[in-house]
């Protein structure tokens, strides 16, 4: 029971946000600019759960609703997440916060180093779940002006705290990734994929993500977002969209 809740929490954990950083810019600006985009969409969540009884399947589609912030600087990216979902009768929300370094705004080759800490609570029917995550990650950096991509593989580490109705377990896990940024005129495409090896469980999972921004005028545009997530005993898919705000 007690690996049961922990699993549970960990699989809503890394479906509802399944963001490690934003890619790193392909043109740097010149000072500060921020970034602010409220977005809303849904959550499709398959799990399965084997007990002595046998094995079950829990399919539910949710609401899922998000604040997303970004400042960029020429060697700095700083985001943060605000995110609420309700899916397989559980309100969950939390909060990400991410700070990117990189060495170098132009070359092209560089590095990058980053560090974050994620936040939620968990509310199924019975008891409440709390998941705490600082994480850090490195990694180099190439640039490929030509064709406006930049590409970032990484290695990184997280230190999980999972608090649930059966107990408090600690999951470490490493983090083995890459992430490619695109941009070209007032376009901007990005996608992440990660492998996140459990230390505890011994349960793996595999993340996939990808967005598309595109600005109508310098000031404001759309966007949106998908992501996808799958391991042993799990599947998650959610899609998230709306406007995008940028100054100066």
């Amino acid at each position: 029971m007690k690996k049961h809740w922990i699993l549970a929490a960990l699989l809503v954990a890394m479906t509802t946000l399944c963001v490690i950083a934003e890619e790193a810019p392909v043109d740097a600006p010149k000072q500060w600019r921020f970034v602010v985009s409220p977005l809303f969409g849904a959550d499709r969540n398959e799990l399965t759960r084997v007990t002595p009884m046998g094995t079950s399947e829990l399919t539910d589609t949710g609401p899922e609703y998000g604040l997303f912030a970004m400042a960029i600087h020429p060697n700095w990216v700083i985001n943060n997440f605000l995110f609420f979902a309700d899916v397989n009768d559980c309100d969950v929300w939390g909060n990400l916060f991410f700070a990117n370094y990189y060495a170098n705004s132009e070359a092209t080759v560089t590095w990058n180093a980053g560090a974050g800490y994620l936040y939620h609570e968990i509310k199924p029917e019975h008891g409440e779940i709390t998941v705490e995550v600082p994480m850090v990650k490195a990694g180099p950096v190439f640039r490929v002006k030509a064709f406006r991509l930049s590409l970032n593989p990484y290695i990184g580490y997280g230190w999980e705290s999972v608090d649930t109705p059966g107990g408090v377990q600690d999951n470490d896990s490493v983090l083995y990734g890459l992430t490619v940024g695109w941009r070209w005129r007032m376009l901007e495409a990005g996608v992440n994929y990660y492998y996140q090896d459990s230390q505890e469980l011994d349960e793996d999972f595999n993340v996939f993500r990808a967005r598309v921004i595109g600005m109508v005028t310098p000031r404001w545009g759309v966007g949106a977002r998908v992501d996808y997530m799958e391991h042993s005993t799990s599947k998650d898919f959610s899609f998230l969209a709306g406007p995008v705000f940028m100054w100066p």
